[in-house]
């Protein structure tokens, strides 16, 4: 888990973040061990920008803090920021770094003069500043790309260049001493005249902070253009970068007309800069003692002082920055259309947050509505209600004041609506299974029930009276085991000897076989039988006649 805070060099940016702690004002906010442990355990292990490595000891070299911090940014390491932060304002402040390694702290020194008790020029003369702070000549003429690719391998190690004294280690640490050492000084130019170079940089000099140019790389230029995008397909969006920008950086002219040129084209950097010295012609109108249009913003290179001193340009600076976001603000023209707006609708599973961000930002891109107004917010509210997801959709149509709504209570409403769908998914998913056990039951019921226990026989039932074939009871006539002969012939034959029933010229209907005994039943006559066994007797029939058709 890393050293513990005694046995840290206190030569080291981490040893001497941890004894100026308090100093700083970091004792009630920052907890020192998780200092420790993000320094020497966590943040080596990220793989930072440009090739940057986060040293165990620390460092205030501008690149790697920046990367560092541009990392935990992206990652959502919200809690790591003010870590890095802390380094940041550590390095603002010379006088509690005086016992840091060289390595970290570059040294612009220059000879003392007893005589003059001012702060020397902006840029020091080639005579004034160390052997290891000089470059080539012709480094004016080149672009920042190779500015910083030709003047790094020509500056030897700081370890030769630099004097050794009694107030610096005589050796550096190991850790450090494997670093690379990348001096924003050694852009400096052998001529009397200074170079101009991309965003200034502050390290710590013998008279207090100087300012010193380090240019742009390709890969630093690539990463602008793609967060500020294109002006005229969201100028909001690149408004809004380019200020990020200026405020992150302090930059030059040279820095800001290498920007608009590599982000804007011909045509909107035209029209940016001519709607910039517009509107400083129009406050010189009202107010002579704001300059002209041309002044405000120079067409070349101005030679401005970015030195922080009594007669720095610095105000100038900072005033040509306000104008341009002005002048790029009136030439906005942003396209309204709101189909754009419609076209967004939540997704089934999709947080109503997640949703409202896209709404959000859908209304700044493609309207001139701002969501916190009250027009906006209006506006926004409704589309959330219309194509919300059906079921928040059907709560949110109940609320009382409707589009008028705050968003806050709309999507409160939403949420809940949201989170009780896993509620009603569980509940019918319970009952699915409730159905599925009760189907399986039955069936297995159904499997086990006996054969004989499906359908019960029929019982069957005795004749009410004495057979008429043998005169005795117990049985049907058809099922005689003894029949007799009867007495008179047969009634369809004309034929002694055999009962009607009998008769081979009766007509007889085939009975199909029984579908649950597979016994054949046998023919059934067309006849119907009397339930009477006894012959029947002529003495009080009305129709004696027919008697012969009925007898048995």
């Amino acid at each position: 888990m890393g050293n513990s805070e005694s046995k840290i060099p206190l030569s080291t940016p981490l040893g001497c973040l941890l004894r100026n702690f308090t100093k700083l004002g970091y004792s009630q906010t920052l907890r020192k061990k998780k200092l420790v442990f993000l320094s020497q355990v966590a943040w080596p292990q990220y793989k930072l920008s440009n090739q940057s490595h986060w040293p165990p000891t620390g460092t205030f070299d501008f690149n790697t803090l920046r990367d560092l911090d541009d990392f935990c940014r992206r990652a959502g390491k919200d809690n790591e920021i003010p870590y890095v932060q802390a380094f940041w304002d550590l390095r603002t402040h010379p006088d509690l770094c005086s016992s840091c390694s060289t390595y970290q702290i570059l040294l612009a020194r220059t000879p003392h003069k007893s005589s003059s008790t001012t702060f020397p020029p902006p840029y020091s003369s080639p005579e004034d500043l160390p052997e290891h702070l000089s470059s080539p000549a012709n480094l004016s003429n080149q672009s920042p790309s190779t500015a910083r690719s030709s003047s790094t391998p020509s500056a030897p190690p700081a370890s030769e260049a630099m004097p050794r004294s009694s107030s610096t280690p005589s050796e550096p640490p190991p850790s450090e001493a494997a670093l690379p050492l990348a001096s924003p000084v050694a852009a400096h130019t052998r001529s009397h005249k200074p170079a101009i170079l991309a965003p200034l940089r502050e390290v710590a000099g013998v008279e207090g902070l100087v300012r010193v140019h380090v240019p742009f790389s390709l890969q630093d230029l690539s990463q602008i253009e793609r967060r500020l995008g294109s002006f005229s397909a969201d100028p909001s969006t690149y408004i809004k970068e380019f200020q990020y920008l200026t405020q992150a950086y302090s930059l030059t002219w040279h820095d800001i007309r290498v920007v608009c040129s590599s982000t804007l084209t011909v045509e909107e950097h035209e029209r940016i800069l001519a709607a910039t010295r517009n509107q400083a012609d129009k406050d010189h109108a009202i107010d002579n003692q704001i300059p002209l249009g041309p002044e405000v913003i120079p067409g070349e290179d101005p030679q401005w002082d970015y030195q922080a001193n009594r007669g720095s340009d610095i105000p100038k600076r900072d005033r040509m920055i306000r104008y341009l976001l002005r002048g790029m603000d009136a030439v906005s023209n942003k396209v309204v259309n709101y189909d754009k707006l419609r076209e967004i609708t939540q997704l089934p599973d999709e947080n109503p947050a997640l949703f409202l961000a896209r709404l959000q930002e859908a209304l700044v891109r493609y309207t001139r509505l701002d969501p916190a107004s009250q027009n906006g917010a209006t506006v926004l509210a409704s589309h959330f209600i219309s194509q919300s997801a059906p079921d928040i959709r059907k709560k949110l149509k109940k609320a009382e004041e409707g589009p008028e709504t705050p968003i806050q209570d709309l999507v409160k409403m939403a949420f809940k609506v949201f989170n009780a769908r896993e509620d009603a998914a569980e509940a019918a998913r319970q009952t699915r299974m409730k159905q599925k056990a009760a189907f399986q039951t039955q069936a297995l019921v159904a499997a086990l029930r006996p054969a004989g226990n499906q359908r019960p026989k029929a019982e069957t039932h005795a004749p009410p009276g004495a057979c008429f074939k043998c005169g005795r009871e117990g049985h049907w006539s058809r099922a005689c085991p003894q029949p007799r002969p009867p007495t008179k012939p047969c009634p369809i034959c004309q034929l002694p000897g055999h009962w009607k029933s009998d008769c081979p010229s009766f007509p007889r209907v085939p009975v199909p076989q029984n579908r649950h005994t597979g016994v054949t039943q046998p023919a059934v006559t067309l006849s119907r039988e009397e339930p009477a066994c006894q012959e029947p007797t002529s003495e009080g029939t009305p129709f004696p006649s027919l008697l012969g058709l009925l007898d048995d």
